[in-house]
């Protein structure tokens, strides 16, 4: 084969590859979007069938997503915040150290 023909081989095999994958992603949509209709169909039997059980489950995800923001939240606060040890240093010995620890 010539070099022309191989490259012309090569986009077609790229023009394929790329359609298949857009395929492939429009599949995937499709599958989440049907997933998330079958959970909500789920939530709505769950309502009307067994409301306290969903009452239930309601405060214990409420309470769960809750809890799951306080820790975010605690950890971005700590990680914002200076650490005690630099604090209690005096500049002096932090610089020091650093010029300590970036020498071979």
């Amino acid at each position: 084969m010539s070099t022309t023909a191989t490259s012309n081989l090569d986009e077609l095999i790229e023009q394929e590859r790329r359609r298949a994958a857009e395929r492939i992603a429009k599949l995937k949509r499709a599958a989440v979007a049907e997933q998330r209709r079958i959970d909500a169909r789920v939530v709505e039997l769950l309502r009307e069938q067994k409301p306290d059980l969903y009452n239930i489950l309601a405060r214990e995800a409420t309470d769960a997503l809750a809890s799951e923001k306080a820790k975010r939240s605690s950890r971005a606060r700590k990680a914002s915040s200076p650490s005690p040890d630099v604090l209690d240093e005096p500049v002096s010995q932090v610089a020091e150290q650093v010029s300590e620890e970036a020498a071979p």
